[in-house]
């Protein structure tokens, strides 16, 4: 085997660079031969330079300070380790695939999503990119947030949006359009559908149970917090089934579901004779929407069953 040798050049005292058959000086640009010896005692052929599974090996990834510092003979970078980081997935079959399934993962931690999600999600990346119907160039950032807002939809998760999606990809440096996902489910084989707003009333639950507040307040009154969320759950279910689904078309249902919470609290208190225990504002940071938002849902589709509601309690 050749060894790759660490002599200096004699007029300018340098390291000579491994120029694959010869050494070569990076200054005066004197070439050398080098020279063929033995293997080390105990080592093996080609467990060093064998392949690589990130692909084929290129050098050390930690080079000398020399190397670190010195521009090479044609002026531009040809550090080892800057040569090993170009691109891992350069000239690979899957590679877009591999670089989508890494992505989803790092998304999916970080939201804290079920690994059900995760896997369903690079399914999903796999057979976009793999797709003949797409009919423009996409990214990977696009294709991870796409496959991950399927995933959700068709796994009946809730608890992240497409909002907080493209957010987390954005904090790892990838900026994600909105028209790109929509464009996506158009251009997609793969078909999904929205979910109703009964499926973000468990979401909205969950938000509204880390108000301290609301803690405060149950607490004062003596009633059990388990039992307070069941009765106002079943209420807002109730509500929205008694709504004319078409007049809620095109509306956000996170926010449908936080202003039928919101209603349901009120026919709630209604029936107590006692004040409301959660204001609009609260509401509406809880379905990732505006007070105006939630104040017009609930005089729109929600007053007219509420004091029927309210009645029946």
């Amino acid at each position: 085997m050749q060894s790759l040798e660490t002599d200096s050049c004699p007029d300018c005292s340098v390291p000579l660079l491994d120029a694959w058959d010869e050494l070569a000086c990076p200054n005066c640009g004197m070439v050398k031969e080098k020279a063929v010896t033995t293997a080390i005692p105990g080592s093996q052929p080609g467990q060093r330079y064998g392949p690589h599974p990130l692909g084929s090996f290129m050098g050390t990834m930690w080079g000398t300070r020399y190397e670190r510092s010195t521009k090479g003979i044609t002026g531009s970078s040809r550090n080892y380790g800057y040569l090993k980081t170009v691109s891992d997935f350069a000239g690979r079959e899957n590679g877009q695939e591999t670089e989508c399934a890494k992505m989803i993962d790092r998304v999916a931690e970080k939201l804290a999503l079920p690994r059900l999600v995760g896997l369903q999600a690079a399914a999903i990346a796999k057979n976009v990119v793999r797709s003949a119907h797409t009919k423009r160039r996409m990214t990977v950032a696009e294709i991870s947030a796409y496959s991950l807002v399927a995933a959700c939809r068709i796994g009946g998760v809730t608890s992240s949006n497409a909002g907080e999606i493209l957010a987390a990809h954005a904090a790892l440096g990838r900026r994600v359009k909105t028209s790109s996902i929509i464009q996506l489910s158009l251009d997609s084989p793969v078909r999904t559908f929205a979910k109703g707003p009964e499926d973000y009333v468990t979401r909205v639950l969950a938000k509204l149970s880390m108000n301290p507040n609301l803690d405060s307040k149950l607490a004062r009154a003596g009633v059990a917090k388990a039992a307070y969320f069941n009765t106002v759950r079943s209420l807002a279910l109730d509500l929205l089934s008694r709504c004319d689904r078409v007049s809620m078309a095109g509306r956000r249902p996170c926010a449908l579901a936080a202003s039928a919470v919101y209603s349901a609290e009120a026919a709630l208190a209604m029936a107590e004779g006692r004040g409301r225990r959660v204001t609009q504002r609260e509401m509406a940071g809880c379905g990732g929407t505006s007070e105006y938002t939630v104040r017009e849902q609930c005089a729109m589709f929600f007053t007219p069953a509420l004091a029927e509601l309210a009645k029946g309690l």
